[in-house]
């Protein structure tokens, strides 16, 4: 393997890390919420495009370069990585970065007066500290989860760790002359950390890119799959989520009914108390229904009406739940202000047959519900699950998705 112009490396790693402040900044314009964290990532690419860059132009019978091409290095390590624990773990720490910055150039400053080795030891210590300890939080936090994303990133940022100590390895037992780029390794290796270095702000900078892109894909996907008043599934979330519902309660030895649940005359409520009222009303009755239903799937499916997907033994089972649902509403008023509302509900229930569409279960519940309505309210009633095929009228029943 012929070795590699480390000058060269540094100009390449420089003009990555312009290029990856860059890709910072069309990420901040797409996601707003990760707007910090960015801006961190953005400053730290650019502090090492700079120092990289000048290291390699400057006369080379210059010191200051080196250390000005040093610091630019950890101070880059240290921005970044307090962007990714935000982006992707969720710590943000409670100092300002600047502190951190600050802490990382004192101590180079201290270490350039003692002499090139010490300072060598000191630039590759403070990276490999900060990297490892990153990679770790990175690790632990990222163990359970599913992105590819997340997954590239800590084994990325792994992978720095370990450059980093074995860099400081190689530089505590060196005691040759001082090399501008402060890599004391032999070949072949010195060649591939100068690969390594030149292309590593260019990879990373499109992590951290995709990794912004995938959290704003699931906040679209939470935002599309939640209702924002209740913070219920939406109703897009329910349909997709209703037939792996039925099919793990089915591998379980069980069933599932579906409940239509109403708030009975919620027009009233609107028009007497206003509207915030009527929120406050929904809100507390999607809290209820969560909370006597425990394990159940429960969505608000319009205005007023709430859909649950409920695992039961029997439909006697089922039926009893919904009558401990329509107890604890009724036999509590919901606190709106300085009042208390009287609020009841009626439910319509049916069995879901695995053989069944969830359609068709669905207007068998809605069609429950509307004799719940039209024989008085504050009541359950259920469809039999062994009835005969749905009549023309049940069929047309408004609820069909």
């Amino acid at each position: 393997m012929q070795p590699i112009d480390m000058m060269s490396a540094l100009v390449t790693g420089g003009t990555g890390g312009f290029i990856a402040a860059a890709l910072m900044r069309v990420a901040m314009q797409t996601d707003r919420s990760l707007r910090r964290p960015l801006l961190l990532c953005f400053w730290g690419f650019l502090v090492l495009g700079i120092g990289l860059s000048q290291n390699a132009f400057s006369d080379r019978a210059l010191r200051w370069p080196m250390f000005a091409g040093a610091t630019a290095t950890l101070v880059c390590t240290v921005l970044v990585s307090r962007g990714l624990l935000a982006i992707a773990a969720g710590r943000v720490l409670r100092h300002p970065a600047w502190v951190d910055v600050a802490l990382a150039v004192g101590l180079l400053a201290v270490a350039w007066p003692q002499g090139p080795w010490l300072f060598g030891v000191v630039f590759h210590a403070a990276c490999a500290a900060i990297s490892t300890a990153v990679a770790v939080v990175l690790g632990r936090s990222l163990a359970t989860r599913r992105s590819a994303a997340e997954t590239v990133v800590a084994a990325t940022f792994a992978l720095y760790a370990a450059t980093w100590v074995y860099g400081l390895w190689t530089a505590a037992r060196y005691h040759g002359p001082e090399l501008r780029h402060l890599l004391y390794m032999p070949e072949p290796m010195l060649s591939v950390y100068a690969v390594a270095d030149a292309l590593l702000p260019l990879v990373v900078g499109a992590l951290v890119l995709n990794l912004a892109n995938a959290r704003l894909g699931a906040r679209l996907h939470r935002q599309a799959s939640t209702d924002e008043l209740t913070r219920l599934l939406s109703r897009r979330a329910i349909n997709e989520r209703a037939r792996p519902f039925l099919e793990r309660a089915v591998a379980r030895g069980r069933g599932v009914a579906l409940l239509l649940v109403d708030a009975d005359r919620f027009k009233h409520v609107n028009d007497t108390h206003g509207h915030e009222a009527g929120d406050a009303v929904l809100a507390e009755l999607a809290g209820r229904l969560q909370a006597l239903l425990p394990g159940a799937l429960v969505s608000r499916y319009g205005g007023e009406e709430f859909l649950v997907l409920l695992e039961t033994a029997s439909l006697d089972a089922a039926r009893a739940a919904a009558e401990r649902l329509r107890a604890g509403i009724a036999d509590a008023p919901v606190p709106v202000g300085t009042r208390d509302l009287a609020v009841t509900v009626s439910t319509g229930l049916a069995l879901w047959p695995p053989s069944a569409e969830f359609g068709a279960v669905l207007r068998r519940a809605d069609a429950a519900l509307y004799e719940a309505k039209r024989t008085g309210r504050d009541r359950v009633v259920d469809f039999e699950a062994d009835a005969a095929p749905l009549s023309a009228w049940e069929a047309a029943a408004p609820g069909t998705p």
